[in-house]
């Protein structure tokens, strides 16, 4: 999908859809069957691996507890599923530039700078891990629990330095909110199918399936 306002249509009818009910996630698993790029959408399997342990452990507390914790699993999986998505699709600039186009050059600019930002950081938290890795590789150890605390806390602070860094370059490049972008879209015939059905299994996710097929 080229043209990033599309993307980011399906992205937020799409997560609400699977988080909504089941049918709703059940048609998101199609939906991103049909129009992912499948395994090159997904991070590395160790990531998917700890989400669905993740996942599972807190599915598990929350049938246990008396909750629905099956439905809870299938459906915030699926959300993953579309964040994943909509991760590996971006392109650089593209939500400064669906910001401005939607909201205008103060608010729609100062939403999607600070939109880009959340997303590079999340860019140099994968950076982070692959060199904690290499490190952990030299010295002998394996990435493992204990290794996940001082890993914690050196993240935290590289981003702390890295946001500190990015105000100090805004405010002496004279940033004082708002500003201005020529963005520019490519709207494609798949884009507009994928967004138009990914629009009906958000309809569809709010309708009772017996009034569906009956």
């Amino acid at each position: 999908m080229q043209d990033a306002r599309l993307r980011l249509l399906c992205t937020f009818v799409l997560s609400i859809a699977a988080f909504h009910s089941v049918a709703g996630a059940a048609l998101v698993y199609l939906w991103w069957l049909a129009f992912s790029r499948r395994t090159a959408s997904l991070p590395s399997p160790r990531t998917v691996g700890m989400i669905l342990l993740t996942l599972g452990l807190t599915a598990l507390v929350t049938e246990f507890t008396g909750g629905d914790g099956i439905s809870y699993f299938f459906r915030l999986f699926a959300v993953f599923l579309v964040a994943f998505w909509a991760y590996r699709e971006r392109e650089p600039g593209e939500l400064l530039a669906v910001g401005t186009a939607l909201f205008g050059r103060g608010p729609g600019f100062d939403l999607g700078l600070a939109g880009e930002m959340g997303v590079e950081a999340l860019a140099s938290l994968e950076t982070d891990i692959a060199r904690t890795k290499m490190a952990l590789q030299l010295k002998g150890k394996t990435w493992g629990f204990r290794a996940l605390v001082p890993f914690a806390l050196t993240v935290l602070h590289a981003q702390m330095r890295r946001s500190t860094e990015r105000a100090a370059l805004l405010a002496v490049r004279g940033y004082r909110g708002g500003g201005s972008i020529c963005p520019e879209f490519r709207p494609d015939a798949a884009g507009y199918g994928a967004a138009a059905l990914a629009c009906m299994v958000f309809i569809l996710s709010f309708v009772p399936l017996g009034d569906v097929f009956i």
